[in-house]
Order: structure tokens, then C-alpha cells, then sequence
């Protein structure tokens, strides 16, 4: 792989999965050979499956995400990243302390990708029905192209 995404999230079983999930789908076919596209959580329900309603908000997308599992955020996924993107500010303040109190220059926040949207944090659909985690799908669909772009330019950038 020559570039490499880590999604961050709380529980690690539904913003981050269903961000991971939708990047790996969404990426354009000549990239996917090169971009490995993983997720974690701050607080990671270890070895959990992704919560059922994650399941189907991107299967709209025709993304499957049933066979990810939960796993907690270490500091050797954080420095093994090109790009670090956290659904709220807690977490980027999580993946900050895992780099021992210095900022990490790849982590930012996976809502302003999405121009048009006004609240950089994506919301936590836990414990929420369907509607909610299918929201939140949108959200983190939204997000994407600007993600892909990035990815892109970056990879474009480590090239030259």
C-alpha cells in the first residue's frame, strides 16, 4: 500500500467503520490497490462487530462493513498513518495524547472534507434508530469526494 487512512470514532462500531467502509467503496478503482483504508476507536469495543444498523446505513452504498471488528486505538496505528480523520474534537484531543502531547500533522477532523457542511464534528448515531445511522451515512458520504481529493494530492505530492 502506498498511502494509508485510519477512521477514529469512539466505540469503532459505527461513524468510524461506516467511514472505512465508505472510503474503501468509494475510492476510485485505480487507487484501491493503493490506499488501505482501516478505523479504530478511542474507547474500542474490542473485537465487537459493527453495530446492525452501521450495517445497513452503508449498504445503501453498497458498502459491507459485516465483517469488520472493533478494534481500540493504539499509538503504532496513529504514526503507521499517511492520514488520520476523527469524527469529533475529543478525538482528535485522543490521537494527540497517543503522540505524546504534540500535535499529529496528519489528524484532522472528517467533517469539513464536506464543504458545504457547517458542523466540522459528525455525530454519534449510537443507540439511535435507523434513521439516525443513515443520517449519519449521508454525512460521512458527503465527506468523501474532498477525502478522495486529498488523498489524491497527497499521494501526488509523496510521488514528486
Amino acid at each position: 500500500m502506498n498511502y494509508s487512512v485510519l477512521m477514529v470514532c469512539t466505540g469503532n462500531i459505527c461513524r468510524s467503520p461506516m467511514a472505512q467502509g465508505l472510503l474503501a467503496h468509494m475510492l476510485p478503482e485505480h487507487l484501491k490497490p493503493l490506499v488501505s483504508v482501516r478505523s479504530a476507536g478511542t474507547q474500542g469495543l474490542h473485537g465487537n462487530m459493527a453495530a446492525p444498523h452501521a450495517i445497513k446505513a452503508v449498504s445503501a452504498y453498497g458498502a459491507d462493513i459485516s465483517a469488520h471488528r472493533a478494534r481500540i486505538l493504539d499509538t503504532t496505528m496513529v504514526k503507521s498513518a499517511d492520514l488520520v480523520l476523527a469524527m469529533e474534537r475529543y478525538h482528535l484531543d485522543q490521537i494527540n495524547r497517543l503522540r505524546f502531547f504534540f500535535r499529529y500533522r496528519y489528524a484532522s477532523l472528517l467533517g469539513p472534507f464536506d464543504p458545504e457542511r457547517q458542523n466540522p464534528e459528525i455525530e454519534d448515531p449510537y443507540g439511535e434508530p435507523l434513521r439516525a445511522y443513515e443520517a449519519c451515512a449521508r454525512e460521512i458520504a458527503a465527506c468523501m469526494p474532498g477525502v478522495i481529493a486529498h488523498i489524491q494530492n497527497q499521494m501526488a505530492s509523496k510521488a514528486s
